[in-house]
Order: C-alpha cells, then sequence, then structure tokens
C-alpha cells in the first residue's frame, strides 16, 4: 500500500518517461536547472537496470536530447493547460467526477509520451546482448525487495501508519501542515485501502517474465515491437485478478480522499498549493516558449 499511486513504473523506459514528465511535480526547485540536464538523468536512470556500453549510453542521450526536445514544445504546454485546470478546479469546488477527469487526461498526456518514446525504446532493447538482459532480470527482482522494503513483513497496522507517514510528508510540500481535520481523513482512507503488497510483486513478475521473454525473441523484429508496445502501453493485462480488485478499490479511495482534502483546505493551505503550482506553470511556459533548435537524431541503436 505503498504512497504512490502506480506500481509499475519502474520498469526501464516507463520509469524514463516519469523522470521526464510527472518527476518534475515533485516540489523540487530549480525546475528549469533540472529540465535541461534530463538527458544526462535519463542515461543515469538507465544504467540502474542494464549495464549499457559506451556507445549504447552515447546514443541513449542523444536520443533522449531528441526527445525532450519534442517534450518541450507538445508536452510542456498540456502539462501547463493541465495545472492551470487543475486549480481552478479546485478554487471553484472539486468533486469526484473532476477527479476522474484529471486522471483521465493524465494517463491520456502520459500515453501520448509513451508511444512517442516506444520507437526507440524498441531500438535500444533489440540491441541488447544476452549479458545485459541477464543483468536486467536480475535487478528487477532485486528491486522488488527494494521496492516493497517499507512493507515487507510488518503488520498491517504498522503498514498503515507508514503509508500515513509517506503520503502526509508529500502533502506537505504542497498544501503544508494537515489540520486536525484532515488527519482525521487520512486516518479514514488509511484503513479504507486494502493491503497490496503480495498481490503487487506477483503482477510485476509476471511482467516482468513475460518482458525478459520478449527480449529473448528480440531478432522476431515485428512480433517484438508488437509485444514491447502492449508490455508498455497495456500492464494491466498482467495484473492477477486479485491484485486488479485492490487496484480498483485503492483508485476509489485515493478519490474520495483527494476531493475531501481539496474540498478542506484552509486559505493559507490553498494559498501554498497555488503558489506551487503557478511556479511549475511558469517554469513550463518559460521552457516551452524557448528557441531551441531541432536536434538531429542519433540513428540507428548501437548493438552490445
Amino acid at each position: 500500500m505503498r504512497a504512490c499511486s502506480d506500481r509499475g513504473m519502474t520498469a526501464l523506459w516507463r520509469g524514463l518517461l516519469l523522470l521526464v514528465a510527472f518527476g518534475l511535480l515533485s516540489g523540487c526547485s530549480g525546475l528549469r536547472l533540472v529540465y535541461s540536464n534530463l538527458d544526462r538523468a535519463v542515461v543515469w536512470r538507465a544504467t540502474d537496470y542494464v549495464d549499457l556500453n559506451r556507445a549504447q549510453r552515447s546514443w541513449l542521450r542523444q536520443e533522449a536530447r531528441v526527445y525532450l526536445h519534442w517534450h518541450r514544445y507538445e508536452q510542456l504546454p498540456e502539462l501547463s493547460a493541465l495545472l492551470t485546470d487543475f486549480e481552478t478546479a479546485v478554487d471553484n469546488g472539486f468533486d469526484l467526477e473532476q477527479a476522474k477527469a484529471f486522471e483521465e487526461r493524465g494517463q491520456a498526456l502520459f500515453e501520448v509520451m509513451m508511444r512517442e518514446a516506444l520507437p526507440s525504446l524498441v531500438d535500444l532493447m533489440a540491441g541488447f546482448s544476452d549479458r545485459q538482459i541477464s543483468g536486467l532480470a536480475k535487478v528487477l527482482e532485486e528491486s522488488n525487495a527494494e521496492l516493497n522494503a517499507d512493507y515487507e513483513g510488518l503488520p498491517e497496522a504498522e503498514q498503515r501508519a507508514v503509508w500515513r507517514e509517506k503520503t502526509r510528508d508529500s502533502l506537505d510540500r504542497w498544501v503544508g501542515r494537515l489540520t486536525p481535520a484532515q488527519e482525521v481523513m487520512l486516518e479514514a482512507a488509511s484503513e479504507d485501502i486494502e493491503p497490496d503488497n503480495q498481490e503487487w510483486v506477483a503482477f510485476r513478475r509476471l511482467w516482468q517474465a513475460d518482458l525478459i521473454a520478449a527480449l529473448d525473441e528480440r531478432e522476431r523484429t515485428n512480433a517484438f515491437k508488437a509485444r514491447i508496445t502492449e508490455l508498455m502501453l497495456h500492464r494491466e493485462r498482467w495484473y492477477p485478478d486479485s491484485y486488479r480488485e485492490v487496484v480498483e478499490n485503492r483508485q476509489a479511495v485515493y478519490r474520495r480522499f483527494a476531493v475531501e482534502l481539496l474540498s478542506s483546505l484552509d486559505d493559507a493551505q490553498r494559498r501554498r498549493l497555488s503558489n506551487r503550482l503557478g511556479s511549475l506553470v511558469r517554469d513550463f511556459e518559460i521552457l516551452a516558449a524557448s528557441s531551441r533548435s531541432a536536434p538531429e537524431p542519433a540513428g540507428p541503436a548501437p548493438r552490445a
């Protein structure tokens, strides 16, 4: 029952795209500086999963520059509009229908990002060596344990306490200290969310096993591309039935909690949220308005 709303973001490229997009919304300072160095960050993140050689790292960094140029001018205006509309919705009274609508807009935006990145992903993965694929499988399994470390073996009550602490810390960056009434809301949400550790790990292992199986068939170009596309865009197809039920429950609880919390913000909390959102919107608009020539594509990915 992690505080993050999506358990499947640690696969290689999906994690890179989150670094580009939603990682920008973490509230860190110096957003424009961070964005300008994301090509390096993409390579660093990739090498957490795969031992890329020098040629692959150089190729990936250039492809990241091409992707980030597209993202700057095509996606940042969309992100800016999304945040502006969200702030307006909060000011005018946030409800469940709006929560669902913003979820759908965010998911659609992410899918566009994913589809734009898929050709480079397929090209890079097609050039992996057997050693690199074996290493990736090992890292993915290790990450299952690492990402679950805060919850593994804890009694359910303690898992809920950890979730509350992580969620509270995240909210503090956006709205500040919660009021006593909001703490009650957080407590109620933590009691409604079903623990999902075993189901989550089961899903990850199913998905990861099929990813590695697809990589083993990477010489079959068309079939490989179709399989990677399905794996990246339709991860829910690998959900065990028990995990699917938990995910649906969690999404419903998050929506209710978001509506309750945002409807209860006091003046100071609203100002803090407005300032945070406004700062991001301004940075996005400045980045999108800056004039830069498109980088040259890196060409075919090198083979290991």
